[in-house]
């Protein structure tokens, strides 16, 4: 290579060496754990909770030295007319660029949800720095209220919001998180029904914004999931209760786990009560014709383990596990008409019937589109339901059934001590 090659070798190496010219500090960023989403007076107002470095050290919420008394999260919001100038102003009294990539949660106000929540989806899905993976929940006033408060133990709120949403999906199954990115596809299908879980602030009117919770071994008030929030298209029309919500997890198949508290086979006044933990769910909706109309016929598998009970029945003879079996099949039973009588009252679908129907039926499907919201009052259910109990635990009979036995054993045994046998022995 001649000296003029090498020359502009090297000057390209050096070229491609410089460096990131366009890079972003960290000690720059404003990282946003969460997010609130209200709407006042036609104006957006958007809440921003990020992080507060340096009281992230070590310590309740805190660092040592003069950071001890500093909160880890910093809350504020901006109000415009659209949310991405809302977003915009933040620079006018914010130090640091909003970063939104680990934002963990979208808590969307009521009168926003109500008015409709088309615009924030536009949002998340027209900006790559907003992923559409967020997880969303709905306050039941406003969403600032709801991030200004801590979830102890936990320092980081929004972090805490999420891992109750993957804690419950997944061992209770009543209101089932849902990702922006689902709840789009939910608002855009055929059956156009989403579900989005509510945060609210229960007990006593102690409000949970300063550290001075994390000294306490308990606080009277507490964020905790209470309904299930039901949207048609996108706009919310209503609300689920707890049961009534676990009822379409059945019917939409969203069951991973939960508990379920049965009555006692013959119990009497008061009834007794035995729990039931699930550990697997399948349900299959099959969409069938009846005459001019539709039937949906729903065919529920749950397989589980004995948690508690107080039944009192021995559980090594089969006939005695099938009528407790039987029980938990009524439960499931009736925890789904519950549910669907709730969406019917709605009027949204909300397990998606509709989407099976299409796939099943695609031709009527194109003749009936545009009633099914009438057809939907007219579709009726009918249930098949199988639940197995795997393991009953480390007893097969219930602790009152053994102190019984014991007692029958102890008052039939002869307590003198002399040794003396039946019919026999001096008197």
């Amino acid at each position: 290579m001649s000296a003029y090659g090498r020359l502009l070798f090297a000057v390209a190496v050096c070229l491609a060496l410089t460096g990131c010219w366009s890079r972003t500090e960290l000690n720059e960023l404003g990282i946003t754990t969460a997010t609130g989403m209200d709407l006042s007076h036609g104006e957006w107002i958007v809440t921003y909770q990020t992080i507060v470095p340096s009281a992230m050290s070590t310590g309740t919420g805190g660092a040592s030295g003069a950071n001890a008394s500093q909160t880890p999260v910093h809350v504020f919001s901006t109000k415009a007319k659209t949310m991405r100038e809302a977003v915009a102003l933040s620079d006018l009294e914010n130090p640091r660029r909003l970063y939104f990539a680990h934002n963990n949660v979208l808590v969307i106000g009521r009168e926003a949800a109500e008015a409709g929540i088309g615009e924030i989806v536009d949002l998340y899905f027209r900006n790559p720095d907003a992923r559409e993976t967020v997880m969303v929940l709905l306050a039941e006033n406003k969403a600032s209220d709801v991030l200004k408060q801590f979830v102890p133990p936990e320092r980081l709120p929004g972090t805490a919001m999420a891992d109750i949403l993957r804690k419950e999906e997944r061992f209770a199954s009543f209101f089932p998180a849902v990702s922006m990115y689902e709840l789009a596809m939910s608002m855009n299908s055929d059956a156009r029904g989403a579900g989005v879980p509510e945060i609210v602030l229960k007990g006593e009117d102690e409000q949970l914004e300063s550290l001075d919770i994390f000294k306490k071994t308990s606080t009277p008030s507490k964020l905790r999931l209470s309904r299930l929030g039901v949207f048609h298209g996108d706009r919310l029309v209503g609300w689920l209760g707890r049961e009534e919500s676990r009822g379409v997890s059945w019917l939409s198949d969203r069951v991973k786990g939960t508990t379920i508290s049965f009555e006692c086979p013959g119990s009497g006044k008061p009834a007794k009560h035995s729990s039931f933990r699930v550990d697997r769910a399948k349900t299959r909706a099959t969409p069938v014709k009846k005459g001019g109309h539709y039937a949906m016929e729903i065919e529920v598998k749950a397989t589980g383990v004995l948690l508690e009970s107080t039944c009192g029945q021995d559980l090594t003879k089969p006939d005695r596990m099938g009528e407790m079996e039987k029980q938990i099949e009524d439960r499931i039973r009736r925890d789904m008409a519950s549910g669907w009588q709730a969406v019917k009252k709605l009027g949204v679908d909300l397990p998606g019937f509709a989407d099976k129907v299409h796939r099943r039926f695609p031709r009527e499907w194109k003749r009936m589109k545009g009633r099914w919201e009438s057809e939907l009052a007219k579709l009726e259910l009918t249930y098949r339901v199988e639940a197995t109990v795997r393991r009953t635990g480390l007893f097969q009979k219930s602790f009152d059934e053994l102190q019984r036995e014991g007692e029958r054993d102890y008052g039939g045994a002869d307590r003198s001590g002399s040794g003396g046998t039946k019919g026999g022995g001096a008197r």
